[in-house]
């Protein structure tokens, strides 16, 4: 039976792809196991403690809701207005609401800017903790931020850049697969590198085989605007992170 699941879950997602495009990501690079599916919704599991939900309806929303461990800290939930009731249950510390975009050409072209990249090393972990600005309950918590980057360096997603042979900026991707971390050094700014991190984050994510994607706040319009410069696709519905 569970054979069957991925592609059960994939022909759900697919009725709203737009909506689910991250959770497809996540399904079909190979990062999501598939705990539950039914005709009604399906609930992933990332890297054993993500967990992410999407059902067609609330009551659908609280059965699947039964099968996320006690223990979880973090719950995605794909249709915000689930999130009354899930957050009674889940009991929430934070929740935040994202709009997922997503690149759906085959290539991108990154420009030659006289860049250095290359992979983070665990070492670099402290001074990335300087400057990265991690959302939710944790972003004021020095020793959780540099424990994260340590975990998102160990999986070979991070990547620097450097310029005239000093650290100018990085970016990776967090453990359900989307595009993030992206920061550009103080000293660096105002130049384009924004765009270029991100740039090069697509292709590395189209030379994985996995579905290019981010999720950005929706009162950030700053990044909404550069997801469209650069062929991004943007949902129209929002997705929302509850975190404990």
């Amino acid at each position: 039976m569970k054979e069957n699941w991925k592609a059960l879950a994939r022909d759900y997602l697919q009725q709203e792809k737009n909506r689910n495009i991250n959770l497809l990501s996540a399904l079909e690079g190979g990062l999501a196991e598939v705990k539950a599916v039914n005709e009604r919704g399906c609930l992933l599991c990332t890297g054993g403690t993500v967990y992410q939900l999407a059902a067609s309806d609330t009551q659908a929303a609280l059965e699947l809701f039964r099968l996320v461990p006690p223990d979880t800290t973090m719950l995605e939930v794909q249709d915000t207005a689930q999130i009354g009731p899930l957050a009674q249950c889940f009991q929430p510390a934070c929740i935040e609401t994202y709009y997922n975009a997503w690149y759906e050409k085959a290539s991108i072209t990154v420009p030659e800017i006289g860049a250095q990249v290359y992979p983070a090393r665990l070492e670099d972990a402290p001074d990335l903790a300087r400057y990265y600005h991690m959302p939710g309950p944790s972003s004021g918590d020095a020793a959780a931020v540099e424990r994260y980057l340590y975990d998102r360096i160990r999986s070979g997603t991070v990547f620097c850049v450097s310029l005239d042979g000093a650290l100018a900026g990085f970016a990776g991707t967090h453990e359900e697969g989307s595009i993030g971390l992206l920061t550009v050094l103080p000293a660096y700014r105002r130049r384009g590198l924004g765009t270029y991190l991100e740039q090069v984050a697509i292709r590395r994510a189209l030379e994985r085989g996995h579905i290019p994607f981010g999720q950005i706040a929706e009162d950030n319009t700053a990044s909404l605007a550069l997801q469209r410069s650069l062929g991004m696709t943007v949902a129209e519905e929002l997705v929302c992170w509850m975190e404990r």
